[in-house]
C-alpha cells in the first residue's frame, strides 16, 4: 500500500514539474492584423469593391423606382389597358426580383473577396506563429482577442511575431 501511495505521489510531483516547465505565450491577433500594412491595403481594396457593388445596386433601385412612378402615373391617368397594366406589373416584379438577386449575389461576392484578401494575411500570421512556437519551444500560444480573460506567467509574443512578419 505504501508503494502505491509513494508511486502516486511521485507521479503527481513529476506531472506538476512538467506543467510548470511549459512555456506559454499570448498574442492579440485582432490588434496585430489592424496594424499590418497588408491588412490596411486589403481593407481599402475591399471598401472600393463594396462601393462599386453598392453603386450598381443603387442604380438598379433608382431605375426600378422610376418605373414604379411611371406605372403609378399611367394607372392614375388611365393611359393603360388592363393587359398593359398586368404586363407592367409583371415587369416590375421581375425587376424587383433582379434587385433582390443582385443584393444576395453582391453580398456573397463581397464575402468571397474579403476571404481572398484576408486569408493570405491569416496564413502568413499562422505560419509565423508556428515558427515562433517551434523555435522558442512554446507549449501554447493563446490568442487573447478571442476571450482569454486572465493569463499568468505568459509571454506576449506580439513583438516576436511583428519581427517574424518583417516589421520592426
Amino acid at each position: 500500500m505504501r508503494v502505491i501511495t509513494l508511486s502516486y505521489c511521485i507521479c503527481i510531483c513529476l506531472f506538476s514539474l512538467h506543467l510548470s516547465a511549459q512555456k506559454v505565450g499570448h498574442v492579440n491577433t485582432v490588434q496585430l492584423i489592424d496594424s499590418l500594412t497588408e491588412a490596411k491595403q486589403a481593407s481599402a481594396t475591399l471598401k472600393q469593391y463594396e462601393a462599386s457593388l453598392s453603386k450598381t445596386g443603387e442604380e438598379m433601385v433608382k431605375k426600378y423606382q422610376d418605373k414604379v412612378k411611371n406605372y403609378q402615373t399611367s394607372v392614375k391617368t388611365g393611359n393603360m389597358t388592363a393587359i398593359q397594366q398586368k404586363q407592367m406589373e409583371s415587369d416590375l416584379e421581375v425587376d424587383q426580383n433582379a434587385i433582390n438577386t443582385y443584393r444576395q449575389s453582391a453580398q456573397a461576392s463581397l464575402e468571397k473577396r474579403r476571404q481572398e484578401l484576408i486569408q493570405p494575411i491569416l496564413d502568413k500570421i499562422n505560419k509565423a506563429l508556428q515558427e515562433i512556437g517551434k523555435e522558442e519551444n512554446y507549449t501554447f500560444i493563446f490568442d487573447n482577442s478571442v476571450g482569454i480573460l486572465y493569463f499568468k506567467d505568459t509571454e506576449d509574443v506580439s513583438a516576436k511575431l511583428y519581427r517574424k512578419l518583417g516589421y520592426k
